[in-house]
């Protein structure tokens, strides 16, 4: 099966066991709202996308030996529920209103406010409406359940003591990266200057953590040596780090879809590679048109196009294309020394090509 087919296919097993997952919990909840909370989890996490975590999780699984790869489907959502919990947080921080080209978590409940309550504005210490309010704080609260969720799977799920234990433990070591990543990242975004070395501690962290545990955990499932697990955990951080760098690549082309507008990093100032080194290499003029655009919200098309124009004409975009597949070859080279079996290695090789390549 060629590598866009396996995709597919395990695509589709995902979001079934996603749906009996969240159909479960609708049935069991008796309250109207929570039925509707719990409704539009289901709804935010089943939007299309490409599930490369929980199929990562299975093929990783499947990659040590042959074992009976069903028995993982129901525990291979769990880092896809974590991932949507990282999402409906990431949108609030980020002040997002669309996720995947539909409303946000918390633009989705700001409606239903609107829609069943009357708002009203007021002067509060954090909001100026109860609509926001509301809003923003059930976005956290569905963002929590998708956690708690993301390691219900593993807690009901039949693997022995020591084998929960230590899924646990991989998601849980992930969880507290990503939030120091987040942290970190927040942190530098009120910095002036930044180095590459800013970035790719950030990009680590937030991006590499969770496709790094949800490789490790499928491989941990079906026994994998120490030998294996470490050069699969080194090879999904390289493949991760390739990957930020593409989606980064992905914000200045108007012909890939990335779900959202195009220049968005652009017009909140969002400090990638690709910004720190055309800020380092641009000469005054340009230096003074990157300032003008970045972090203006209200910046023109126009605008956009001549700020993508002038990193180009840095060597920024070429430099961070160059990182990104140099980051692949060093993913290989680990791969190499991992002793999957033939299927795995061919999808996990196919899987490090497909990261600097796709156009979503």
């Amino acid at each position: 099966m060629n590598f866009n087919n396996t995709l597919k296919k395990y695509n589709i097993i995902v979001d079934k066991e996603l749906n009996k997952l969240f159909e479960d919990e609708i049935k069991k909840t008796k309250d109207e709202f929570l039925k509707a909370c719990y409704s539009y989890l289901k709804e935010f996490t089943l939007r299309p996308g490409k599930r490369m975590r929980p199929i990562a999780a299975i093929m990783a699984y499947k990659s040590i030996n042959d074992s009976d790869e069903e028995k993982i489907y129901p525990l291979a959502i769990t880092p896809e529920l974590f991932h949507a919990s990282s999402l409906i947080h990431d949108d609030i921080m980020d002040e997002d209103s669309l996720r995947r080209n539909k409303p946000a978590m918390h633009k989705l409940f700001e409606s239903y406010f609107k829609k069943n309550f009357t708002d009203k504005k007021y002067k509060g210490p954090l909001f100026d409406s109860f609509s926001k309010r509301f809003s923003v704080s059930m976005a956290i609260i569905q963002g929590n359940i998708l956690y708690s969720l993301s390691n219900y799977c593993v807690i009901k799920s039949k693997l022995d003591g020591n084998l929960k234990n230590k899924s646990l433990k991989i998601f849980n070591d992930a969880y507290q990266k990503i939030n120091e990543g987040q942290s970190f990242d927040l942190m530098l975004s009120f910095r002036k200057e930044l180095s590459e070395e800013d970035y790719i501690a950030a990009a680590m962290n937030k991006t590499a953590s969770l496709l790094s545990a949800s490789i490790m955990f499928g491989a941990v499932l079906n026994n994998a040596k120490p030998y294996q697990l470490e050069n699969l955990e080194k090879y999904a951080n390289s493949i991760a780090l390739a990957f930020q760098l593409h989606d980064d690549i992905m914000d200045l082309s108007e012909k890939m879809n990335k779900g959202r507008v195009h220049g968005t990093d652009l017009r909140k100032g969002n400090s990638t590679l690709i910004i720190i080194k055309a800020l380092q290499n641009s000469n005054e003029s340009q230096k003074k048109f990157l300032s003008k655009v970045l972090g203006n919200n209200k910046a023109t098309e126009s605008e956009i196009k001549g700020c993508i124009s002038v990193i180009k004409d840095t060597g920024a975009l070429d430099y961070v294309q160059k990182y990104a597949n140099k980051k692949i070859m060093e993913a290989k080279k680990y791969l190499n020394k991992s002793d999957l079996n033939e299927q795995g290695y061919k999808f996990f090789n196919d899987f490090a090509d497909y990261i600097v390549m796709r156009s979503d």
